[in-house]
């Protein structure tokens, strides 16, 4: 290290962290301590009194993927059927050839699909499920 260098180390302070890793304070943990003060929230506490905002078009967010994922998107039909209790059934139908693009390799695809459909639906505590239609 060179004088220069030394020189400029020494008119930094050190680094110091306020209070412990992860949290710090009263309780530590990744959320806190029960508010007793420190801790990191990252804002991820809600209140889970309801849906906050619009619903959500579970039946076009699955014909826009379908579709966009399809050579021939005029022949893509979604049915959503309600079920009761909070429960939502999608069906897609399409082109056989197309049916495969949808699944993908593995099932890779309709997975990603469906997970994606149940992370949107976990805010409005609903269940919905996506299913294809073989044949036509």
């Amino acid at each position: 290290m060179s004088a220069m260098q030394r020189r400029e180390n020494q008119d930094r302070p050190p680094f110091r962290r306020s209070g412990p890793p992860h949290g710090g304070g009263g309780g530590g943990g990744f959320r806190g301590g029960g508010g007793r003060g420190g801790g990191f929230d990252g804002g991820f506490r809600r209140s889970y009194g309801g849906p906050a905002g619009p619903g959500i078009d579970y039946r076009g967010l699955v014909e826009f993927i379908a579709k966009s994922v399809a050579e021939k998107p005029g022949e893509v039909e979604v049915h959503a059927v309600d079920r009761g209790r909070g429960t939502l059934a999608i069906k897609v139908k399409m082109a056989d050839d197309d049916l495969g693009r949808l699944i993908g390799k593995s099932g890779r695809n309709i997975e990603a699909l469906r997970t994606l459909v149940r992370v949107a639906s976990l805010r409005e505590r609903r269940r919905v499920f996506v299913d294809l239609a073989t044949g036509r």
